[in-house]
């Protein structure tokens, strides 16, 4: 093999775990029905298991951030059903070190000893949630990057081994400071998330009163994944291929990227490589390929203005079908939103309804040049995936104006 080859020396029987995968995808299934328009967070949740790495969530208080979590934490069983060691915590500017990693010792102090009793606390989860993160204080921040970063936390004069899979973030704003940079950066998944559209909503406040009235949404019982098949199926991912076709289009990414003045760090595409590796096995497959690659979208930015450039960089490398659905879902969001906006400065009920026929019939157009993409994607023998979800995106928008036509 060439030496730009990524490729392990064995790839994954896809076969051998191919009931774990099943279960993955049923559990995805789950919670994108149960969690309504977190179609993304979740699919990076998942990948975040796989690939051991860490998310953050931006965005305002009751987007179900923290119901994730507990959702990923239950689904995941060892042997006693009890689900993953979880632990979350809503952090303040006063939250202590005692309140997470532990109150000190009182006969360890006897014995001239400084060490924590850590049982039930942060260090000894699998999973941990952190509320408004970015509020902790310099001395928790410092032992947060120690045990994020190198799975560590000094006890005294104890290095514990930390059995950490997945730290989960969420704030409300950005970071502010720069003693919070490197925390930020040890956030390799970064979202920001909003309350659900008009379209979800129905969906929510339907599950809602079905859950009030005593009926489960769901009438089968949860599925979950034990860890044994969790460890299989991280395994897998370190053991997908990068072929070289896919390490050209991620050296063209960079180039087009510092072109625009965007600077990632070599550390960053290091690690986005195992990102792209358990992305690649959640949608059942052995290789990284060009579908992959969008998913970047999530892991390169460092602030939110560079996020459209990056997707349209994203668009350009990868298949040019997708770059083409992501177009129209721009064309179609620009449509969408200029309709809302007309909804409020219209000076009456009729000029309301001309605005809203105007964009039905735009976003009607637009959703037959989708499916005519779809079409031809589907004739090459290309993954549809992308296309479906700006689909799937366009008919919500078409559905929400149409509900101000009713």
């Amino acid at each position: 093999m060439g030496e730009r080859m990524i490729a392990m020396s064995t790839t994954p029987n896809l076969a051998s775990i191919k009931p774990s995968l099943d279960k993955l995808q049923a559990i995805e299934r789950e919670l994108t029905a149960s969690l309504i328009e977190r179609d993304e967070v979740i699919r990076a949740s998942l990948v975040a298991l796989l690939a051991q790495q860490h998310v953050v969530v931006l965005g305002p208080p009751g987007t179900a951030k923290s119901a994730l979590v507990t959702s990923l934490a239950e689904r995941i069983s060892p042997q006693n059903g009890a689900g993953l060691r979880s632990f979350a915590y809503l952090m303040t500017r006063f939250t202590t070190s005692e309140e997470l990693f532990g109150p000190v010792s009182v006969s360890g102090l006897k014995r001239d000893e400084y060490v924590r009793i850590t049982a039930g606390k942060l260090v000894e989860a699998e999973l941990v949630f952190l509320d408004e993160i970015f509020k902790a204080s310099s001395a928790i921040l410092n032992a947060l990057l120690k045990v994020a970063n190198e799975r560590v936390f000094h006890n005294g004069a104890q290095e514990m081994r930390v059995p950490l899979i997945s730290l989960f973030g969420a704030s409300n704003e950005m970071p502010q400071g720069n003693e919070l940079e490197a925390l930020w950066d040890r956030f390799l998944l970064r979202f920001r998330v909003g309350y659900v559209t008009d379209t979800g909503f129905v969906k929510f406040i339907r599950a809602a009163a079905t859950k009030h009235n005593g009926h489960s949404s769901n009438g089968s019982q949860r599925l979950t994944l034990q860890q044994s098949e969790l460890g299989a199926l991280q395994q897998g991912a370190a053991h997908v291929a990068i072929p070289n076709a896919a390490i050209d289009l991620i050296e063209q990414l960079r180039r087009d990227l510092t072109a625009k003045g965007i600077i990632i760090s070599d550390r960053r595409w290091g690690q986005a490589l195992g990102v792209l590796q358990a992305h690649a096995l959640t949608e059942g497959r052995d290789a990284v390929t060009e579908d992959d690659l969008v998913f970047l979208k999530h892991v390169l930015w460092q602030s939110p203005e560079q996020q459209p450039e990056i997707g349209k960089a994203l668009a350009r490398i990868g298949n040019p079908l997708n770059s083409k659905a992501v177009d129209f879902e721009d064309q179609a969001a620009s449509v969408h939103r200029e309709c809302m906006d007309a909804q409020i400065a219209a000076q009456s009920e009729e000029q309301k309804m001309q605005a809203a026929i105007e964009a039905n019939t735009k976003l009607k157009q637009i959703g037959l040049k989708l499916h005519e993409l779809r079409e031809q994607a589907a004739e090459q023998g290309r993954n549809t995936n992308r296309i479906d979800k700006v689909i799937d995106a366009v008919a919500k928008m078409k559905q929400e104006i149409a509900s101000l036509v009713l």
